[in-house]
């Protein structure tokens, strides 16, 4: 059972025997849509794009999207032999990846029959019949002298005869007459001239003279091919400076269009563009489409991303800040309140990590004042190496105070 969804890409060169067309499809692809190009125009930086994707990007940022190097509009040319290139290719993949894949296959089959081979010689197995040749052939049959002559007496069959009677249509009777190159109808020489003044050229006789309507026909054709005018090439539409028109002016230039021209102003002029766009690559187009076929396709854009779409207005879709039309003010009220969760959230982020460092500097400092201690008293035992009578180190390095003698008084001798 196929896939529902089997879309074509570059990455099914990858699993089959010619994985190095993979990069030669890739090339032909657009680098916006990620298809194949649709009418593919060159920049002047010597990019291809297709060319509504184009014509999309420059009329919202004004730059190349490959190297965001600035372009126009007007710069845009065709590029004939990308699109030459890409219909051949489009005719030739499917037979190509199919014979790619089938070669795949063939030559991993032929790797397992190999191993299997080589398993068979390694573990030889006990006598089989052979079953091949009456199985598979027929043993050829010998012919006799008998049969050989009944074969020879038998008719052989002949196919109809077919004539070759295209050349019938060139016949002329030889009866010496001439047909009016008006209606067609045979006559003497010398009466030609007086019947040309009175000749209407009737249909009716050449349908009674089928030998001479060979006459007419390629008259008739040759006056249908000079009255058919060529088709007219589409013209482009110009772009506009949207500052310079008032809303009345624009809305009737998009009435003049055949375009609707209901919603805001902004809506009115991402819905113009949207629409020169889509008639400017027509244009670009080898088969265009109808105006029918462009009003769908604006209609698909309407309820996709114009003022039908789900969240209406220049602030839908996640690059909507990037456009020219983004509206700061109404932005900053309708997401006043994530503003404020932002700000506060950043604010105790700032007093958990102001507490944070506070609690570090204390035990920076208690830390130092420890050591200071250390130092000191290291100092002090270092310099005092004998120690008066009756004082005694304690372990931990402090000095013990000396104990309490007895009293014993002293003897006066005078």
């Amino acid at each position: 059972m196929d896939r529902p969804f089997d879309i074509p890409d570059s990455t099914d060169w990858l699993t089959s025997s010619l994985p190095g067309v993979a990069p030669l499809e890739s090339a032909l692809r657009c680098q916006i849509c990620k298809d194949f190009f649709n009418n593919p125009v060159i920049t002047s930086c010597s990019h291809t794009f297709c060319s509504l994707c184009i014509r999309r990007c420059l009329s919202s940022e004004g730059k190349c999207p490959a190297c965001r190097a600035t372009d126009q509009l007007l710069k845009l040319r065709r590029n004939w032999a990308v699109q030459e290139i890409l219909e051949s290719f489009q005719n030739a993949r499917p037979n190509i990846l199919a014979l790619a894949r089938q070669a795949q296959t063939t030559t991993l089959s032929t790797d397992k029959t190999k191993e299997e081979e080589d398993t068979e010689m390694s573990h030889p197995a006990t006598k089989k019949r052979r079953l091949n040749q009456s199985d598979d052939a027929q043993p050829e049959m010998r012919r006799t002298r008998s049969q050989g002559r009944q074969l020879e007496r038998q008719p052989m069959l002949v196919g109809p005869e077919s004539i070759d009677d295209s050349k019938d249509e060139d016949y002329m009777p030889d009866d010496g007459l001439v047909p009016c190159p008006m209606c067609n109808r045979r006559m003497k020489e010398a009466a030609v001239f007086n019947h040309l003044d009175n000749c209407k050229g009737s249909i009716e006789e050449n349908a009674l003279n089928p030998h001479t309507s060979y006459l007419r026909q390629p008259q008739h054709s040759f006056r249908s091919s000079q009255n058919k005018s060529p088709a007219k090439p589409l013209e482009r539409l110009p772009t506009m400076n949207y500052s310079l028109i008032k809303d009345n002016m624009l809305r009737k230039k998009l009435k003049e269009l055949g375009i609707p021209d209901w919603g805001p102003r902004a809506i009115l002029q991402r819905r113009h563009t949207e629409w020169m766009n889509l008639w400017n690559a027509n244009c670009d187009a080898k088969v265009p489409k109808t105006k029918d076929e462009l009003r769908r396709d604006l209609d698909v854009w309407e309820r996709t991303q114009g003022g039908a779409a789900p969240q209406p207005g220049s602030s839908s879709g996640p690059n909507a800040v990037m456009a020219k039309t983004f509206d700061a003010a109404a932005w900053s009220a309708n997401h006043d309140d994530d503003f404020k969760r932002l700000i506060e959230n950043a604010r105790k982020k700032k007093d958990m990590r102001k507490i944070q460092t506070q609690d570090k500097e204390e035990e920076n400092d208690n830390s130092t004042s420890q050591q200071d201690d250390n130092a000191a008293l290291n100092n002090a035992n270092g310099e005092n190496h004998t120690l008066p009578t009756g004082e005694q180190p304690m372990g931990n390095g402090v000095i013990a105070e000396p104990s309490p003698q007895p009293y014993t008084p002293l003897n006066d001798t005078w």
